[in-house]
C-alpha cells in the first residue's frame, strides 16, 4: 500500500528561497484487489509462571484452580476433562476440601456433601449436636466438639456404612495431653494433630497419629518445634522447620507404621546455586524413599531467569546426602502437595512448558516427574492496538500491572509478515484500558511515533502526547480539562476541550509552551496531511482547512443528510463520515467527486475500504470501496467486549499503508493484508500539492489572486484572477506541445512536469523544481501571488515562481521583470511576457492602458534614477537604447511611480506623492479603473 507523506505547514516568504538540483524518480506500487490474506502473531505471555493453587493430591488426581479458570475443577492423572467443583474456596487447612483420596468435600444446607470424582456419586454427612467440621479424609469427616472456653472435649469420625451414617469417637490420649482443633497432615486412612504434653511440667508440642477406622491415637515420638511442617506419605511422618538454612534445615521423621520409635534426622543440604545464593528450606514431600524439596532463595547481583520461573524441585535419598538433584528445572516453591504414592508439584523446564506434575519413584527408586495438567503460558492482556505507517504497536499489561508500548514493522503480502518486536518504551499517559470507563489507547500517527491522551496531566489540564520511540515525549496541553482526542497525525493532534467547549489543533513541533496552532468550534475533525477536515456551514458539505494558513483549500458536498458526528480521512483520497452508530454513513471519493455508502458503527477508515465492528453480530466487516461501489464481506469474529468503543483497543487499522490487525479470545494478533489497492492521492485541489498528488491537465490551484493551471498543451502556467476569471499570464513553464502532461508533487520534494505516459519510474520529465531532497515538501500558491514549494522541515520555501505582488510604490532603480506585477485597490499593473506594460481593471480583467509594447517578449520596465519611467526591449537599457516607452520625466532625480489606490498610475517627483501634489507624469485611468 501507498504511503503517504506528512508535512507541517510553510511560511510564506516572498523572495528567499533555496535552489536544489536535478530530478529522482518516485516509484508507487500498485497491489490487484484479491481475497484478503492473513498471519497471526502468537500472543505475548506472561514472562511469570501461570498461577495454579492446588488445594490437595488425592490417589487418581488433584482439586485445583489455575489463572484461567473461574472455579475450582478436579483433574485426573491419567487424563480426561476437569470437573468443575462449585462451592470450592481458596482455604489451605488440611481436609476442608479433603484430602487423600478422590473425594471432594463441600457443604450443603444438611451437612457436607462428598462428591467421589471417580464413580460421581454424591454423600452426604450431618455432623452431629454441638459436632464442628474439621475436614474429610477419603471418605469419612472428623468433627470436633468444644467446651465453652474453646478447649477440645471430643474428635469425632463420621462414615457411612451399610448405607447409614456413623459415628466412632477418637480415643486413647495420653494423659495431660491437650489436642488442637485443626489437622496438620492426613490421607484417607489417618491424620495427624498436634497436641500439647504437660505431664513434665513443662508444655511440649507434640503430634499423635489418629486412625480413623478404629479412631485409636498413637503418639509420635519426641517433641516438636511449635512453627514446624508436617507431611504425611504412604511411608513417612515428617515434620521440619520452614525458612531455615545451614545446620537448622532438617527434616524429621519416623515411620508411619511405627510412629513411636526415634525420630531420624535428615539434614538437607543446601541448594547447588553457588556462593552468591542463600537458599533456605521451603516445603518437602516424599517419592517413595526419597526426599523432595524446594527452597526459597535469595541473591545478590542482578535478577535472572530462576527469580522469575522458580529455582528447581530437588530431591535427595533419605538416607541422607551432601549435595540435591534436580526433578524439575524450574518449580513454584509453594504447590508440593503430598499425595498417598508421592506429590504435585507445579513447574516446568520454561514458560511454555508449565504443568502440574506428579512427581513418584521410578523402579529405581529415582523421582521422575510427569505432567498431569498443562498450564500453558497466560497471554499478556493488551491495552492498546496501535497500527499506521507499517508499524503495529502493541501496549502489553504486564504481570507487575504496569503498561509498556511495544512496536515491529509490518509488510503486507500473500500472506504478511512482520519483524521482530522492539521496546517503544513506557508509555507517557496512562491506558487505563484495564478499566472500561478510562480507556485512552494511542493513536500511530503514521511518521513512527504514537499519540494519547492523558487526562489531567499537570495543572494546565489535559494534554496529549506525542510519543517517539527514542522515549522522548512531547505535551500539546491545551488548557483544558474533561476532553477527548478526537485525531492524531504526523505532528498534528485534534482535541475537543470538555471544559472550554473549543477544539484545539496543536503541532507537537511548533513553538510555544502549548503547541497550539489555532482553535475552533466544537465539531468533528479529521487529519489529512497537513490539512483537517471539518464540517462545513450546511449539512452534508465538508472543508478542509490548511493549519498552517488556516485557509479553505476546498468544500464538498457529500449530500449526508446531516453535520457528521465523526470524520476520518485517509490517503488523501478518502474521507469518511456518519451521522451517528446508526448511521447514515459513507466515504467520499475526492478523486471522482462520488459519495460511496458505506455501514454505520464503529467504523475505521482505510485506503480504499471501511473496517467496521458490528457488535451486534459479533464480526468485523471489511467494504472494499476502492471502485465507488461498496462490497461488504464478513473478515472475522470478533465478540464484543467491556468496551463501547473498542477501536485501537482489540482491532485497528492502519490508514496509511493499509493493513488490519485485530485479536483474537486468546490474544494472539491477526494481521490481514485486504488486498486493496493503493489509491493515488485525489487531485491537487484548492491552494495546495501535496506530495503524491497531481496536477491533471486542465486541473489548477488557486489562492486570492492567482490560478496555477496544467493547460492541456502541457504548459504549466500561473495566471492572475480577475473578477472575471483567469487573467494574464506571468509564469509558465514553457512545456507547451505536450498534450497530456501533467504536475506531479513527488514524495522526494520535486515538483515535476512530465509527458504523457511519463512518470517517476518510467521518465519522461520537462521540467521541474530542482527541489529533490526534501521528503514531504508540498507546493502552494500564495495570496501574494508567489507558487512555492516549501519543504516540511523548517517551513521554508526551496523554490518560488517570483510572481508574487511587487509594492505599489516603485522606487527610484527597481526593475519589473517580465511577469512581474503591482496592484492597488481597483487595478492591476502587469509586465506582460510579451513585453506590453498593461493595467487591468480588478473586477473584470478589462485593460485600461498600455504602454503599446506588445510584440516584445522579454521586454521589461524600469523607474530610473533620473526620474523617467521605461519599457525597454529585452536587450536593452540604460545607456544602451532599445526604449519602446517612457513617461519622458527624466531630467527629476529621485522621482518615483505609484499603482495608487484610486486606479491611477502615476510619477511624482522626489518630494512630491498621493495628497501632496508633485505628479510628473499620470495614466489618467482613475474614471476608468472602477
Amino acid at each position: 500500500m501507498a504511503q503517504h507523506t506528512l508535512r507541517s505547514g510553510c511560511i510564506a516568504v516572498a523572495a528567499t528561497f533555496a535552489l536544489a538540483l536535478g530530478v529522482l524518480p518516485l516509484t508507487a506500487g500498485m497491489a490487484s484487489a484479491d481475497t484478503p490474506t492473513e498471519t497471526v502473531i502468537p500472543a505475548a505471555l506472561q514472562n511469570t509462571p501461570p498461577k495454579d493453587l492446588i488445594v490437595f493430591a488425592g490417589t487418581g488426581g488433584f482439586l485445583h484452580q489455575s489463572d484461567t479458570q473461574s472455579t475450582f475443577v478436579w483433574t485426573r492423572y491419567a487424563g480426561g476433562p476437569d470437573i468443575p467443583v462449585p462451592g470450592v474456596r481458596n482455604n489451605g487447612i488440611p481436609g476442608v476440601w479433603g484430602a487423600g483420596s478422590d473425594v471432594v468435600a463441600t457443604p450443603s444446607a444438611d451437612g457436607f456433601q462428598l462428591h467421589d470424582m471417580d464413580s460421581g456419586t454424591t454423600a452426604t454427612i450431618t455432623p452431629g449436636a454441638g459436632q464442628s467440621y474439621v475436614g474429610t479424609f477419603g471418605s469419612r469427616v472428623l468433627t470436633v466438639t468444644k467446651a465453652a472456653d474453646g478447649s477440645v472435649t471430643a474428635f469425632h469420625v463420621l462414615g457411612v456404612t451399610g448405607g447409614r451414617q456413623t459415628d466412632t469417637p477418637v480415643t486413647g490420649w495420653p494423659a495431660g495431653a491437650t489436642p488442637q482443633a485443626t489437622v496438620v497432615a492426613g490421607d484417607a486412612d489417618s491424620v495427624v494433630i498436634r497436641y500439647t504434653d504437660s505431664t513434665g511440667g513443662t508444655s511440649d508440642n507434640r503430634l499423635a497419629l489418629v486412625d480413623l477406622a478404629s479412631g485409636d491415637v498413637t503418639p509420635v515420638m519426641g517433641p516438636v518445634a511449635s512453627g514446624a511442617r508436617v507431611v504425611l506419605s504412604g511411608k513417612y511422618i515428617a515434620w521440619y522447620p520452614p525458612y531455615t538454612t545451614g545446620s537448622a534445615a532438617q527434616v524429621h521423621l519416623v515411620p508411619r507404621s511405627a510412629p513411636g520409635v526415634a525420630e531420624n534426622i535428615v539434614q538437607v543440604p543446601p541448594a547447588p546455586l553457588g556462593s552468591a545464593y542463600t537458599s533456605n528450606l521451603r516445603q518437602v514431600g516424599f517419592a517413595s524413599d526419597s526426599l523432595l524439596i524446594t527452597y526459597a532463595v535469595t541473591h545478590t547481583g542482578p535478577w535472572n531467569g530462576d527469580d522469575t520461573l522458580g529455582y528447581p524441585l530437588y530431591a535427595m535419598p533419605l538416607s541422607g546426602s551432601t549435595t540435591v538433584t534436580p526433578v524439575l528445572d524450574h518449580a513454584n516453591f509453594n504447590t508440593l502437595q503430598q499425595e498417598p504414592g508421592g506429590a504435585v508439584a507445579l513447574g516446568g523446564s520454561s514458560i511454555t512448558d508449565w504443568a502440574a506434575r506428579l512427581v513418584t519413584a521410578a523402579p529405581d527408586g529415582t523421582p521422575t516427574a510427569t505432567a498431569v495438567d498443562s498450564d500453558p503460558g497466560v497471554p499478556v492482556p493488551l491495552d492498546g492496538l496501535a497500527f499506521g505507517g507499517g508499524k503495529l504497536y502493541t501496549v502489553p499489561r504486564w504481570s507487575t500491572g504496569q503498561d509498556y508500548v511495544n512496536d515491529r514493522t509490518v509488510q503486507l503480502g500473500s500472506p504478511p509478515t512482520y519483524g521482530a518486536e522492539q521496546s517503544f518504551g513506557q508509555p507517557f499517559a496512562p491506558t487505563h484500558c484495564d478499566t472500561a470507563a478510562t480507556c485512552h489507547p494511542p493513536v500511530a500517527t503514521g511518521d513512527g511515533n504514537v499519540s494519547q491522551l492523558w487526562p489531567d496531566a499537570n495543572s494546565q489540564g489535559d494534554a496529549v502526547t506525542v510519543q517517539n520511540p527514542n522515549g522522548g515525549a512531547i505535551l500539546v496541553t491545551p488548557g483544558a480539562t474533561g476532553g477527548t482526542l478526537v485525531d492524531s497525525a504526523g505532528p498534528y493532534v485534534v482535541y475537543n476541550g470538555g471544559s472550554t467547549k473549543k477544539q484545539y489543533i496543536g503541532d507537537a513541533y511548533a513553538g510555544g509552551n502549548s503547541h497550539i496552532l489555532f482553535s475552533r468550534p466544537l465539531s468533528a475533525a479529521a487529519l489529512s496531511g497537513s490539512t483537517v477536515w471539518v464540517p462545513g456551514s450546511t449539512a452534508g458539505s465538508l472543508t478542509q482547512i490548511d493549519l498552517t494558513t488556516q485557509r479553505t483549500v476546498q468544500t464538498v458536498a457529500t449530500g449526508a443528510p446531516c453535520v457528521p458526528s465523526e470524520l476520518q480521512a485517509a490517503a488523501e483520497h478518502w474521507v469518511y463520515w456518519s451521522c451517528g452508530t446508526s448511521g447514515p454513513a459513507g466515504v467520499w471519493d475526492l478523486a471522482t467527486g462520488k459519495d460511496v455508502p458505506v455501514p454505520a458503527g464503529l467504523a475505521q477508515l482505510g485506503d480504499g475500504f471501511v473496517v467496521e465492528h458490528d457488535t451486534a453480530a459479533d464480526r468485523l466487516t471489511l467494504t472494499d470501496l476502492h471502485t465507488d461501489t461498496a462490497t461488504t464481506t464478513d473478515l472475522a469474529n470478533l465478540p464484543s467486549g467491556p468496551f463501547a468503543d473498542d477501536r485501537r483497543v482489540t482491532w485497528a487499522v492502519d490508514k496509511y499503508a493499509g493493513g488490519i490487525a485485530y485479536l483474537d479470545s486468546q490474544r494472539n494478533i491477526h494481521l490481514v493484508d485486504p488486498h486493496v489497492p493503493a489509491s493515488a492521492p485525489a487531485p491537487a485541489a484548492g491552494a495546495f500539492m501535496y506530495p503524491g498528488q497531481q496536477l491533471s491537465p486542465g486541473h489548477s490551484l488557486s489562492s486570492s489572486t492567482m490560478t496555477l493551471t496544467m493547460q492541456t498543451d502541457g504548459n504549466l502556467v500561473a495566471y492572475l484572477k480577475t473578477g472575471k476569471g483567469t487573467g494574464q499570464v506571468v509564469w509558465s513553464t514553457r512545456t507547451n506541445g505536450n498534450p497530456g502532461a501533467y504536475a506531479e508533487m513527488q514524495a522526494d520534494g520535486n515538483l515535476v512536469v512530465y509527458k504523457s505516459g511519463g512518470g517517476a519510474s518510467t521518465g519522461g520529465a520537462l521540467w521541474s523544481s530542482r527541489t529533490y531532497g526534501f521528503p514531504g515538501a508540498y507546493a502552494t500558491v500564495q495570496d501574494d501571488g508567489n507558487v512555492i514549494v516549501c519543504s516540511q522541515a523548517g517551513n521554508y520555501p526551496r523554490w518560488a515562481s517570483g510572481t508574487y505582488a511587487r509594492p505599489q510604490s516603485i522606487s527610484p532603480g527597481t526593475t519589473l521583470k517580465p511577469g512581474w506585477w503591482t496592484q492597488g485597490t481597483y487595478t492591476r499593473l502587469v509586465m506582460q511576457t510579451d513585453g506590453n506594460l498593461v493595467m487591468y481593471r480588478r473586477r473584470d480583467g478589462a485593460a485600461i492602458w498600455s504602454s503599446r509594447t506588445y510584440g516584445k517578449p522579454g521586454a521589461y520596465a524600469v523607474m530610473q534614477t533620473d526620474g523617467n519611467f521605461v519599457v525597454y526591449k529585452s536587450t536593452g537599457g540604460t545607456g544602451k537604447g532599445g526604449a519602446l516607452w517612457s513617461s519622458r520625466t527624466d531630467h527629476n532625480s529621485g522621482a518615483y511611480a505609484v499603482m495608487q489606490n484610486d486606479g491611477n498610475l502615476v510619477v511624482y517627483k522626489s518630494s512630491g506623492g498621493t495628497g501632496k501634489g508633485g505628479a510628473l507624469w499620470s495614466s489618467g485611468t482613475t474614471t476608468t479603473a472602477r
